[in-house]
């Protein structure tokens, strides 16, 4: 019986397809995980949506310093004493969240305190303090005005990209 080997071009068209079917497989693996970085920031920026609703419904206003009440913050940043005492009623400071309520638990903190998106970045929070109905909104190539009383942004896709467009800044709404 005459043992069959297989030819070198029969093991080159195996390896080509292989490598085929290994790229194929990475670039999934990378739409996967991408899609679930944007599902988890749709998520969180509903939490935080919320808790800043339920802070308005406790407290008869938007969650902002009193000196901010009144004029459109194009970018209500949510440093530490801001986030961590006023929504999640963790430091000391009662001055904003005087029932010491914990209105949101979310996953992504940075060691300042600020909300982080799944990539690292911050939240970027737009609140319509002077409730006209109109909200400018923008970053990068993202400006408009909306009508809600709270705009939330997740740039992190947005800032990793070489060359960003407007439909990688996701948004709340």
């Amino acid at each position: 019986m005459k043992k069959h080997a297989f030819t070198l071009i029969e093991l080159l068209v195996v390896i080509v397809i292989l490598g085929i079917l290994v790229t194929l497989g990475s670039k999934g693996i990378r739409n996967a995980r991408l899609s679930a970085k944007k599902a988890q920031a749709m998520v969180e920026m509903k939490a935080i949506e919320t808790a800043i609703m339920a802070y308005q419904s406790k407290y008869g206003k938007l969650p902002v310093p009193v000196e901010n009440q009144g004029a459109d913050e194009e970018d209500v940043e949510f440093d530490a004493v801001f986030s961590t005492d006023t929504i999640l009623a963790l430091g000391g400071d009662t001055t904003m969240n005087p029932a010491g309520i914990v209105f949101l638990e979310p996953q992504g903190v940075s060691s300042n305190g600020v909300f982080q998106d799944p990539w690292g970045e911050q939240y970027l929070i737009f609140m319509d303090t002077n409730y006209d109905g109109e909200l400018p909104v923008g970053f990068g190539e993202l400006d408009l005005v909306v009508r809600r009383k709270l705009a939330i942004l997740s740039v992190g896709l947005y800032n990793l990209k070489k060359e960003p467009t407007e439909s990688d800044i996701i948004t709340s709404w």
